[in-house]
């Protein structure tokens, strides 16, 4: 039974990130009307005729499905498994709320036009319920081994500080997500200046843009002062909270040196890819870290 529940946790963590992965693809190759205005038909058909865009469109839906339907399976299987944990009970709720949220939105996204404000949101909340989902596994496949390393609280100021990284980095993505919508992602086409003879725009699509690059070395800072104090003061008696924070520095610089890739080569698809799918893991790994800071030695 271990056996075949921590193979359900593996599992339902890839399928989320395959969702996360297709989703960012319905963006990126502008696919998100392949199936026009129907749903859950597509095109007015179960089995619509092939294009590119249409494959797209209607996989990202079959994922999306078959996504629900097994994180709703692994959540209440884990929730009755360990009953009475809290933690458990909280990261099942927040993967099956936001997979729920982020299916509705992205029906509306198809039958009503939406902001782009409120598609931003769509990926916010699929990111949410990847990572309730990715946590909820790690919980089950570290469960009987967290007194190795787990052998001291951490300081109220550190808690704090790994709380706020994981809030701002969310506010990050959001920008990042809400830069695509608008079609600013090549409002600035060089780097580190935005154009020739503009290094710093202050307005408009350019000046969103730059707002978001400038975010983004904010939130480099943040990850690495958490590499810096997890260094320092908490490598021998929370190994978790180190190699964690040295996890996000790393995935943080990848991050960065995508999103230049993204700009320079002209939006590649596989560095677009690239960037959403290391955002994607760097902030499952900053929660991780701020929920891990609530751990006491048992």
């Amino acid at each position: 039974m271990d056996k075949a529940f921590k193979g359900m946790a593996v599992f339902t963590s890839v399928i989320m990130f395959l969702l996360m992965i297709a989703g960012t693809l319905v963006t990126d190759t502008d696919s998100g009307m392949g199936c026009g205005s129907d749903w859950p038909l597509c095109n007015g058909k179960f089995i619509p005729e092939y294009t590119v865009a249409t494959m797209i469109e209607y996989t990202h839906r079959l994922i999306t499905g078959f996504a629900g339907i097994v994180v709703i399976i692994f959540s209440i299987w884990a929730w009755r498994r360990y009953r009475g944990i809290r933690e458990v009970k909280g990261l099942a709720i927040l993967g099956i709320s936001f997979i729920i949220v982020e299916s509705i939105i992205g029906a509306a996204a198809v039958l009503w036009p939406q902001s782009a404000e409120v598609l931003a949101m769509h990926f916010g909340f699929s990111l949410l319920a990847f990572t309730g989902v990715v946590l909820l596994s790690v919980f089950v496949v570290q469960k009987d081994r967290s007194h190795l390393f787990v052998k001291s609280a951490v300081s109220k100021r550190f808690k704090w500080f790994a709380w706020i990284t994981v809030a701002y980095a969310y506010l990050d993505i959001y920008s990042g997500t809400y830069l695509r919508h608008v079609k600013a992602s090549l409002a600035c086409t060089d780097f580190p200046g935005c154009y020739p003879g503009n290094f710093l725009p202050l307005a408009g699509l350019p000046g969103i843009h730059y707002l978001h690059r400038m975010a983004a070395v904010v939130l480099f800072c943040l990850v690495l002062g958490l590499l810096i104090y997890s260094y320092r003061h908490l490598r021998g008696n929370r190994p978790d909270l180190y190699y964690a924070s040295l996890i996000a520095f790393i995935l943080t610089l990848l991050q960065g040196v995508s999103g230049v890739l993204v700009v320079l080569t002209r939006l590649n698809i596989f560095t677009t890819l690239s960037h959403s799918a290391l955002i994607t893991l760097l902030f499952a790994v900053l929660f991780y870290i701020a929920l891990q800071t609530r751990k006491k030695p048992e």
